[in-house]
């Protein structure tokens, strides 16, 4: 921290003279000359539009005329700001037209990696305590009711672990991309289990599957369902069609019984 209070200090005091020199830039007054016919009163008293006697060189206004110099310690505080947000490693995105999202990733990545560490271990030791004791004092002043200690776990997605879950899914989605346009979309449903894909990007969204997606067992007592449906469909099908095939056999035994009786010999008496 020592060596950016130089930047700090200069960057405050530019910032205050900027802001100072901006509200005496933005302040208007009007001069008029002692030996003009034209009365400051008559000016002053005079509305928009109004036609009043005198010359308009004798009616001047006051400007500060430091523009330059306003220019100078803008580009300073420009260059101040951007050191110190490299310093603290602050997410700036590159503002244009071409800024890609390869490259906000990259960016979110190098954050990622530079403070993990640090945003794990104040996890860990400073904000799961801390809400632990929040919790604890609006449970007993009656806030909140109590949570049971077995079912209700806080966790902390903010911060970092945020933007780590981000990361995931965008690393999910950009795999998933990648298998399909290498070895086919089917190639996706043949090696890559579906329910722990939903389960992972509603994850990495901090959404809760439970009731939300459909278990295994759900879909296959579903599929189940449907093939008896359709088995049972095709049965009903079948049915008028067994019933023609039956009595086309009955048909041809009838026949055949009545030929057979024909060829046979009479009898003799």
């Amino acid at each position: 921290m020592g060596q950016f209070i130089g930047d700090l200090k200069s960057l405050e005091a530019l910032t205050q003279a900027l802001v100072e020199g901006s509200a005496a830039a933005a302040k208007v007054v009007f001069v008029v000359n002692p030996s003009s016919t034209t009365k400051p009163a008559t000016l002053a008293n005079a509305g928009n539009g109004a036609i009043i006697q005198g010359r308009p060189d004798d009616v001047g206004v006051v400007q500060v005329g430091k523009t330059a110099d306003f220019r100078t310690a803008y580009e300073m505080t420009a260059v101040l700001e951007r050191r110190l947000s490299e310093a603290f490693l602050i997410l700036n995105v590159r503002q244009s037209e071409r800024t890609t999202a390869e490259e906000v990733r990259m960016t979110q990545m190098e954050l990622e990696q530079q403070l993990g560490g640090l945003f794990s271990l104040l996890t860990v030791e400073f904000l799961v305590p801390y809400l632990n004791r929040k919790l604890d004092q609006a449970q007993k002043s009656g806030d909140i009711p109590r949570l049971p200690k077995n079912i209700v776990k806080p966790t902390i997605v903010a911060g970092i672990n945020a933007l780590g879950r981000g990361q995931d899914r965008d690393a999910l989605t950009q795999f998933l991309t990648v298998l399909a346009q290498t070895l086919g979309p089917e190639a996706i449903g043949q090696f890559i289990n579906t329910d722990e894909v939903i389960k992972r990007f509603a994850a990495a969204q901090g959404i809760d599957v439970l009731n939300l997606v459909k278990s295994m067992q759900e879909l296959q007592a579903e599929q189940q369902q449907a093939m008896e449906q359709q088995q049972a469909m095709m049965a009903q099908q079948q049915v008028p069609q067994m019933a023609a095939v039956e009595q086309k056999a009955a048909a041809a035994e009838m026949q055949a019984m009545q030929q057979a009786q024909q060829q046979e010999p009479p009898i003799p008496q």
